[in-house]
């Protein structure tokens, strides 16, 4: 948006170019007397203070996040999140949901059927009227509504979000006297326990990163999951069974140097499903060729189920990845060290590494090994990229040949250095990956399951992918062009569009009738977009919809 002034919500500031000459053409049947004078009718008793409502230029485009069958848009002036969905073919409606003043962030669940949005209300709060921070839970599906809204007592600015969809952790506190070290821990799956307020210990440091686990066994009591708070000099353990009792609190060794070591990555496995003596944490540090490795083993304190026993190992230059791995010798931990073109495998029992020699210097793993066809009898396979351009892609197979502490390590040339991977959700093309490259012309789907991988050529680089939210499509745009593609995850046929109005961001949502709406938001106009169909998209089939925020009011 340019020039100096700031648009409003007056009848002409936000109205598309579309709509003015309906407006003007049935401007004398609008106007009506008002006791000795002619006015709008519109505008007679004044107006509403919210069509008066200034939009900065920080808000413009606003804020928006796809969900499973809505678009969010955020409304600052408005304090209000417009869902937008689609009942039909080209059909598109908007329903606001007030989200409380002063956003902090919004983010989507991992699924995105829900979005969670943190305010921190009226700061300072000077009347008792004055609003309080707030979470606001938002249904993300073809009929959003709110679902819950929690009161807080101080301001916070960070969302930490549970992948299983059980949790939400809001930290980082703002106010004039902060605890930097407090948690306000939501269990968003039961909206009527209220939320849990905890601070840790951390000696001097605050939370930085939050990891949530799966389900561990653990020496005493039931299975259940654990909070890691990393800080930068420790790493806290909170049991999300009992969040109330104490959490433990791992202080992080010293460098050579005399300082704390800072912790990088975290990592975590259940162990032998047989031994509940065997959960491990892992963590990765900071410019440092050791890693922790801590067991969850029996206690006889009272009040704590297990107490973390700290190994380390040096893995021979620093990681830049690590990750829980199973071979046939047992569990591992897999460690890339791109500096020397080499992993390490950490048993996790006796610290003992074996060193594997790496085709490529790649710096990322994630294990794949549901996703293939030829699994090893034992064992995991793990993906590995973030090497250079000639490193390509490899799949390390973690299964044990004589001689070698794995099977093999098996490299693909690919014409990008990959530095991103996007998963494809579904069970129907779940063993497909997007690999994207940074300032790339193209990128390639790879099928996990037949180690092959498609180039997808683009006419320039500085495209955003997505992946739609059911896992058949990829989208790629170019934001501030009016072009973008479609490309089929099953057939791979790309098709190229254009509309008529420069796109900032495009979302592929379920419609209520079933079939998928793809929106096409635009940054000018005062915020429009051009609804598609998402399955079948024709760029001589559109309907255009402007002013969308001045949507349901």
């Amino acid at each position: 948006m340019t020039g100096s002034a700031k648009p409003t919500r007056g009848l002409f500031s936000r109205i598309g170019l579309g709509m003015v000459s309906a407006l003007a053409l049935g401007a004398s049947l609008l106007s009506v007397g008002c006791g000795d004078t002619v006015c709008w009718a519109l505008d007679c008793g004044g107006r509403d203070a919210k069509w008066d409502a200034n939009l900065e230029d920080s808000d413009y485009p606003p804020q928006a996040v796809g969900l499973t069958g809505s678009v969010a848009v955020y409304d600052r002036p408005l304090d209000r999140v417009l869902m937008l969905t689609s009942g039909g073919s080209l059909d598109l409606g908007g329903k606001s949901v007030s989200v409380g003043k002063n956003l902090a962030t919004m983010k989507p669940s991992a699924d995105r059927d829900k979005l969670y949005v943190l305010s921190r209300g009226v700061q300072p709060r000077v009347n008792p009227g004055d609003e309080l921070p707030s979470l606001t839970v938002i249904e993300g599906d073809s009929s959003p509504k709110r679902l819950a809204r929690y009161e807080l007592t101080d301001p916070l600015s960070g969302l930490a979000v549970d992948p299983l969809g059980e949790w939400v952790v809001v930290y980082d506190a703002g106010g004039v006297v902060v605890n930097p070290n407090e948690l306000i821990l939501v269990k968003v799956d039961e909206p009527n326990v209220e939320p849990i307020t905890k601070t840790i210990r951390s000696f001097g440091a605050r939370p930085q990163r939050l990891t949530f686990t799966s389900e561990l066994k653990l020496p005493n009591g039931p299975a259940r999951r654990l909070l890691i708070v990393e800080t930068e000099q420790d790493v806290t353990l909170v049991d999300l069974l009992n969040p109330l009792r104490d959490e433990v609190t791992i202080v992080l060794p010293k460098t050579p140097s005399g300082v704390s070591s800072q912790p990088a990555q975290v990592a975590f496995h259940d162990g032998n499903p047989d031994d509940v003596n065997d959960a491990r944490v892992a963590i990765r540090l900071t410019g440092e060729s050791d890693v922790v490795i801590l067991e969850l083993g029996p206690t006889s304190e009272e009040g704590k189920d297990f107490k973390p026993t700290v190994n380390v190992a040096d893995v021979g230059g620093v990681p830049s990845s690590i990750d829980f791995v199973e071979t046939d010798g047992g569990l591992r931990l897999a460690a890339l060290v791109p500096g020397n073109r080499k992993a390490a495998l950490v048993d996790p029992a006796t610290t003992v590494v074996e060193s594997v020699s790496l085709p490529g210097g790649y710096s990322q793993l994630a294990r794949v090994t549901d996703s293939v066809a030829e699994k090893p009898d034992f064992g995991d396979v793990a993906l590995l990229w973030g090497g250079s351009q000639s490193d390509g892609i490899a799949f390390w197979s973690l299964g044990r040949t004589t001689g070698k502490p794995y099977r093999s390590v098996d490299a693909y040339q690919i014409g990008i250095n990959v530095t991103q991977v996007q998963d494809v959700p579904g069970d129907e093309l779940g063993q497909r990956k997007i690999l994207v490259g940074q300032g790339a012309t193209e990128f390639y789907v790879l099928d996990l399951d037949a180690r092959t991988s498609f180039p997808m050529l683009t006419n320039q680089s500085g495209f955003d992918l997505s992946v739609a939210p059911d896992g058949g499509r990829a989208w790629a745009v170019r934001k501030g062009t009016p072009e973008f593609a479609q490309v089929d995850l099953d057939s791979l046929h790309p098709t190229s569009l254009e509309v008529q109005r420069d796109v900032s961001a495009v979302f592929d949502i379920e419609r209520r009738d079933g079939g998928r709406a793809l929106v096409a938001l635009h940054g000018t106009g005062m915020l429009g977009a051009t609804v598609l169909d998402a399955l079948d998209p024709d760029s001589a089939s559109t309907r255009f919809y402007p002013a969308l925020l001045l949507g349901d009011l």
